[in-house]
């Protein structure tokens, strides 16, 4: 097919030397067409114009260096580890290529008399060495010239597909659709950022003259696509404000009037706030789409029951979904201790509910108000007679498409979404730019920060000391192993049901302790909460079904096992089940972590209290394609920004796209057609 014209909406699998095996594989990088083969932009560059002289490594210098293989080995290291070897030699002298864990490569990539380029930081090996360098084989054919002596594009891979592949696909594409590149970005929008016409652009970013000019061509696409999704998530924003078929609920009704009075306790300023907030979008005729975020124990239960109370002055269901049974089976606790002495019935409909399809039938006939649960509320056995309100918490844990099925059950409902996972400002601007969003930034007064401590082993008998001093004083603990029982795989974890064990028998032998996990049914999560709740337990042995939702003010002390081994958002939540009253709070650390990782995460733990530090920290060391909720809103493989590095251009571009809806709301300007596209792209990716 050499010579044909192939426009941007081709498969890949049409272009010469691709096929349809290799279309398989770039599937894995999401490349399906010419256009995402195009699109599928460097992560970064290597200056292939300066090779180092081997005779010129110094220790700590990143170089390339290109040499001849003159032996390679494979040697064995202790456990299963091993390292392959690799003698290289160039006319200046040699050095050597280490790769550690990859023993086997010195019988498969590295020939003797092959020849390659190796990229890397000197350290040493029995001489000057590069450990685990980037490295490319050279084929000595015409090819070569796109791999060496230039600056050269370094891509994102997937197994079966190298850098010298992408090259070349890339650059034979390049010249195979001369004409079809339109341009997206308005002629003003060119000149004020002084970028390049998208075709010479495109040439630019894939290969550069200058590295410089590589990385100016990475910014005009990354605002671009930037830009693209503001426009797509703020039309659509502007399109359901302009909506007015929701629901105008009553905000001073007698249900709201008689929970003010009800509440042992006094909302802070930033409760009110989020109150007004939520009644102010309740009482317009628009449907509601707020997310309500603040930090583990900053009271966003106490903000819902208004919204609740309001649905309720106006005769409406409520939905409230969860995303486990024992934190539904939490909310059913704590709905029922305030809303049902004011004469509202509230149901609890989960998997494991014995009764359910009578709770169906209450719920069909309007029977009951309020019902909160799991996934079970989204059921196709699951009708409402009058759905107003729902209320999704821990939002980030559902689906799009699971979070829509339950609001498609009313008729234009109001939505709350709520999260105690903080989340970064650019995550904010760009995942969740289409809501309305308030943030509780203050805990309930009296409470202390909850100090946290990385335990040695050397120091557990003292911490399961400390745990008996806290019982004999009533106050509880929480223990958390990240297993339930004992895993081949991972012997080195502690599973729950030994540790149970262990302890009982030994250093906490004599007092009240109890296990929870998600094998148990839903009778007896419930009778274990309750007693735990009710003091009548001195310690909670569980797995992380306790992350969220538990509200134990008695309980001061969290211990977590194999700590290195969660997440640092997970930490977070699990370390906020305390410091829920007056009494100063403690959350233990223990286990040496295996992993850099691991221990940079407990590090910032215990350096920080607030969860939006921590969550600016997640987002650093994880990226946003892992961060909650991204990859449910299409933002988890964005091919050219980076949310981190490129917040910059996400505020302007935030900025622009408010500008360009004012003036066209429908972008239907002739200048703005390459920009609706891109959104249209977008928005259908979201959906």
């Amino acid at each position: 097919m050499t010579g044909e014209i192939y426009t941007l909406d081709d498969t890949v699998d049409r272009m010469p030397g691709i096929g349809p095996k290799r279309a398989e594989l770039l599937a894995n990088l999401g490349i399906a067409t010419v256009r995402d083969l195009v699109f599928h932009l460097p992560r970064g560059y290597q200056d292939r114009r300066r090779i180092t002289p081997m005779a010129e490594a110094g220790e700590g210098q990143s170089i390339t260096v290109e040499g001849e293989v003159m032996s390679a080995r494979n040697v064995k290291l202790r456990g299963r580890m091993s390292i392959a070897v690799v003698k290289l030699r160039d006319d200046t002298g040699t050095i050597t290529a280490t790769f550690f864990g990859r023993g086997f490569m010195a019988n498969t990539a590295f020939r003797p008399g092959a020849r390659g380029l190796f990229t890397g930081v000197v350290g040493n090996y029995k001489g000057p060495a590069l450990k685990n360098p980037e490295y490319e084989m050279l084929s000595g054919d015409e090819e070569d010239r796109l791999n060496t002596g230039c600056v050269v594009p370094v891509y994102r891979l997937t197994e079966g597909v190298t850098q010298r592949m992408l090259r070349r696909w890339i650059h034979a594409a390049l010249h195979l659709i001369p004409d079809t590149l339109e341009e997206t970005l308005p002629r003003a929008l060119l000149e004020t950022f002084q970028f390049p016409p998208v075709r010479e652009a495109i040439r630019q970013v894939h290969f550069p003259a200058e590295i410089p000019e590589g990385d100016a061509a990475r910014e005009r696409f990354a605002y671009e696509e930037l830009l693209s999704i503001q426009l797509a998530i703020l039309g659509e924003r502007a399109a359901r404000l302009q909506e007015e078929t929701g629901y105008r609920h009553v905000i001073n009704g007698p249900c709201l009037k008689a929970l003010g009075k009800a509440l042992p306790y006094t909302l802070t300023a930033g409760q009110e706030r989020a109150v007004s907030d939520i009644l102010k979008d309740m009482a317009s005729p628009r449907p509601m789409l707020r997310l309500l975020q603040g930090d583990v124990g900053c009271g966003k239960t106490a903000v819902a029951l208004h919204a609740i109370a309001a649905a309720v002055d106006g005769g409406y269901q409520i939905a409230l979904m969860a995303p486990t049974e024992i934190l539904a089976e939490q909310h059913g606790l704590q709905l029922r201790a305030l809303l049902e002495p004011l004469g509202v019935p509230v149901e609890v409909l989960t998997g494991s509910l014995r009764g359910a399809r009578e709770t169906r039938e209450r719920i069909a006939a309007g029977e009951t108000s309020v019902v909160t649960g799991t996934h079970t509320l989204i059921q196709e056995a699951t009708v409402f007679h009058r759905l107003g309100l729902v209320i999704v918490d821990e939002q980030h844990r559902f689906g799009v498409m699971q979070r829509a099925r339950l609001v498609e059950k009313g008729m234009k409902p109001d939505v709350l979404h709520m999260t105690a996972t903080p989340i970064p400002r650019t995550l904010a601007i760009t995942v969740y730019g289409g809501m309305d969003i308030t943030v509780i930034d203050e805990l309930p007064p009296g409470r202390l920060p909850v100090k946290t401590r990385r335990i040695t082993d050397g120091k557990v008998p003292e911490l399961y000391e400390y745990v008996r001093k806290q019982a004999a004083a009533g106050f509880q603990t929480y223990i958390v192993c990240p297993l339930i029982e004992e895993s081949e795989k991972r012997e080195d974890l502690t599973p729950v049901l030994r540790h149970f064990e262990d302890m009982a028998a030994g250093p906490l032998a004599g007092l009240r302790m109890e296990l929870l996990h998600g094998r148990l049914d839903a009778s007896e999560k419930d009778t274990i909460m309750r007693a735990f709740k009710a003091g009548q337990l001195d310690v909670l042995f569980s797995t992380t079904v306790i992350e969220v939702g538990i509200d134990v003010p008695t309980a001061t002390t969290m211990i977590i096992e194999n700590a290195g081994q969660f997440g640092l958002t997970q930490l977070h939540q699990l370390r906020g089940r305390v410091g829920r009253g007056a009494e100063q709070s403690f959350c233990f650390l223990v286990g040496a972590p295996r992993t850099h990782e691991g221990k940079q995460r407990m590090d910032i733990l215990c350096e920080h209290s607030s969860g939006f530090d921590i969550a600016e920290q997640d987002l650093q060391m994880r990226g946003p394609g892992e961060f909650y909720g991204v990859r449910q809103a299409g933002l988890s493989d964005l091919r050219v920004a980076d949310l981190i590095r490129d917040v910059r251009l996400l505020d302007r571009a935030r900025r622009d796209a408010q500008d360009i809806l004012e003036r066209d709301p429908g972008l239907e300007l002739p200048e703005h057609r390459g920009l609706a596209k891109a959104a249209a792209r977008f928005a259908a990716l979201k959906a």
